[in-house]
Formats: C-alpha cells, structure tokens, sequence
C-alpha cells in the first residue's frame, strides 16, 4: 500500500474496491442516481481519505491549471494532461483544489467539526474522484492540520462508478456539480476552459454542449466566442493563459462578443476589439462601467475612429488593396475610397494595441464617448419640454373621446383645467421669450 496522502497505487485501489464491493453485498447502504442514460444503483463503500486521486480533468481546475504552467516554467508542460497516477500532478492539483475550496468557502464550512460529509464522493473505476475532488483535499488538508481534531475524516464514504465511456464521466460531472448542496459558481472563464476541453476532448459540436450543459446553442456559442477573445487579449499583452486577469472581465468580453455584429466592415470591427481591449486594460479609467463604455464605442465607432486619428495621424497608401486580400472583403461602390478607410481602420487598431501609446489611445477613447454620451443627454433634455406636451396631448385626446360621458364624475374637474392653463400659460410666456 502507498504511503502518499495523494493516493495508493492503482493496483491496489482496484483490489480495496473488489473487496468492499463483495462485503457490501451484505445489507448495503445504496444510493441512486441517474448514469449512462438511465437510472442506476450503486453501493455506498468505506475507503480510507489516503486511497482516491484526484481527477486532473476536473472541470473547476481548468483555467487554474493553464496559468499554473504559464506561471512556472520548471514543471514539466504535461504536468495535467500526462500521467495523473504521478506524484507530482497530485500534488499541484491538490493545492490548486484547496485555492478553488477557499475561495467557496468550503474550507471554512469544514473547519466546523460539527459539518460531517453529507454525500458520498463519487470514483470512476480507477479511483480518480469524478465529483468531489474540492471535498476531498479540503478533508485532507484539515486532517494534515489537526487529525485528532478532524480524524472524523480519517474514512470517507464514496461510490465506484462502472467501467464507462469518458463521455459518461463528462456528462456526470456536469449532472452532479449543478445539483451539490456545495456547490460554488464556476468564473465564467473555467466554464468556458471546461466545456472547450469536453468539446476537444470527446469531440463535440456546439449542440451537443448546448445539450450537455442544458444552454441554449447561441448560449454556447457566445460563450465560446468570449472565450477566444479574451485569449487573445492575454496573448497580445504577454500574459498568456493567465485566467485570473479576465475573471472579472465576463460584461466587457461578452459586451464585446455582441457589439461586434453591430459594427459594419472588417476594419472597424478589428478598431473596436482593440479599443475594448485598450479599455480591458484600465477599467478604472473607462468613463464608466466598463461593458457600457465597450458598448459605446461599438455606437461611436466613427466617432472614436476620427478622434484616434486626430491623435495619432495614422497615414496608409490610397491605393492599399491590402485589406481586402488579408479579411476577403467583398467588392463595393467606391472601392478604392472603401478600402482606404478601412486600411486607416486596421492601421489603427494596430497602432493603439502597442503598449507605448495605449494611454493617449484610451484617454482619445473615452473622450470620444463622453463628448457623444453628453450629446444625446443635451439633446434629449432639448426635447423633454416637446415630449412632456405631446403625452399631455394624447391624455387630453383620450379624456375627451371616451371621458365625457353622462355618469363622468365632473367635480374637480374645473380646478384640474384652470391648473392646466396656468402652466400653459407659463410654457406660452416662455416661448415668447425663447423667440423675443
């Protein structure tokens, strides 16, 4: 038997499983739930905390594990996609469960010796925890603190699923982790990661992750799209697969994803990603909340586009056929002048995603909404005093068609129309002075 917390050896977890299988045919303890397509029973067995591994492809860990390798460049790059029976995936994925645990609050619920393990952690065949792995490490964690305190942790309960197919095990995890009484929200990023690996992994298309994670196609197809984006946007600032830093960026990437289709031509398009990202990068300093201001730009594009050339004075050839070779743009009226335009689009966007002039190009960004934001406020505040009439108007309209009737209540009615034109002629005084 192996001595690691972090799991026996896998012989001799099959041989722990086929013995309590075999003892639990006595008087088990079962429990029932649904797998592979229909409803299922299994025994409830008791194993030592020490026997389970936890299961590399856990769904919560994605993006954690992305970053950890972009982090340390000592480990070797398989570190959660080789070998999960080697010692040292254990133990990464162990700490990296314990951040996801904190983080939940799980720890601190199990810091309570009061709270007892409720439900049995689920084991595919070989012993690699299929849900529950944030359990399990939190377990042996407080065990590793305290195990006079905690020895209650000492043997757990879990089940040992059937031999199956890894879309089973997908499928289940999703199943499981919806309904845990524990269960923590996923960032929108790990999510994504998740169901990206699913989809490679098991080779899905986007309606069978509709269908997998109970979304709506477009749902799915959002979400994918939030993701590329936002793998770019840490590409192109060297930060690479580091998750944490667009955690809190969900509203803005996906602001992003749907403003996109708003914005006409390939040029403006490529403009409004990097101005987002440019915002992306400095969310304080985005005039705003962050998904509003991204909005706006996707609004003002022209606008935005004009003001960061002002700044930047960005030149191309008249003649650059360039862009229509590079995106396939189609042919149009006016060619030449369309492809320019859109030459000076692409120049741009270039032009503000280097890092030595991202704050003139944010500063030149957020000036451009602002100045639009405090147009539409004048000019809806120009038009509030014509608004406010018309909708008196129509009142008046419905009050005589269906209010003059003979059991209408009259009284009070006189002092409402003498209040009436006293404020008409308040708005008559005003506009002969508008106009003196």
């Amino acid at each position: 038997m192996g001595t690691s917390k972090f799991g026996w050896p896998r012989p001799t977890r099959v041989e722990e499983f086929n013995r309590l299988v075999n003892q639990a045919r006595i008087n088990p303890e079962m429990q029932r739930f649904e797998f592979q397509g229909r409803l299922q029973t299994f025994p409830v067995l008791t194993i030592s905390v020490d026997l389970p591994k936890y299961r590399l492809s856990n769904g919560r860990t994605c993006s954690q594990q992305d970053e950890f390798l972009a982090k340390h460049s000592e480990f070797r790059r398989d570190l959660f996609s080789g070998d999960a029976e080697m010692l040292d995936a254990q133990m990464e994925q162990h700490r990296l469960l314990l951040d996801v645990a904190d983080e939940s609050g799980l720890r601190e619920k199990f810091l309570d010796t009061a709270q007892r393990q409720v439900e049995p952690l689920v084991l595919d065949e070989d012993g690699f925890v299929v849900n529950g792995n944030r359990r399990l490490c939190t377990w042996r964690s407080l065990l590793e603190a305290d195990v006079e305190k905690y020895g209650h942790f000492r043997n757990i309960a879990v089940i040992v699923l059937p031999h199956c197919d890894p879309r089973d095990i997908d499928r289940l995890e999703v199943q499981l982790q919806v309904e845990k009484e524990v269960k923590a929200n996923y960032t929108w990023d790990a999510l994504a990661n998740m169901m990206k690996r699913h989809q490679e992994r098991n080779g899905l298309s986007n309606a069978d992750l509709a269908e997998l994670y109970k979304m709506k196609d477009s749902e799915v197809v959002q979400l994918m799209d939030m993701l590329a984006y936002a793998d770019e946007y840490l590409v192109s600032r060297n930060k690479c697969n580091l998750w944490s830093q667009v955690a809190s960026a969900e509203y803005a990437f996906e602001t992003l994803v749907k403003s996109r289709p708003r914005v006409d031509g390939i040029g403006k398009q490529e403009l409004l990603k990097q101005a987002a990202f440019t915002l992306i990068d400095e969310p304080d300093e985005a005039g705003g909340r962050l998904y509003s201001s991204i909005k706006d730009v996707a609004s003002y594009i022209n606008v935005v586009r004009d003001r960061l050339q002002d700044v930047f004075q960005v030149e191309v050839a008249e003649t650059d056929n360039g862009i229509d070779d590079l995106f396939g743009a189609a042919p149009v009226a006016n060619a030449a002048a369309a492809a320019h335009v859109s030459a000076v689009d692409v120049a741009l966007a270039a032009h503000i995603q280097k890092p030595e002039n991202a704050q003139s190009a944010r500063e030149a960004i957020v000036d451009a909404i602002e100045s639009q934001r405090q147009l539409k406020k004048d000019s809806q505040t120009a038009n509030f005093l014509l608004k406010k009439c018309a909708k008196a108007q129509a009142e008046l309209i419905d009050a005589v068609q269906a209010g003059l009737t003979v059991d209408a209540v009259t009284q009070g009615v006189e002092l409402q129309i003498q209040q009436i034109e006293g404020l008409l002629d308040r708005i008559r005084q005003f506009l002969n002075e508008q106009h003196a």
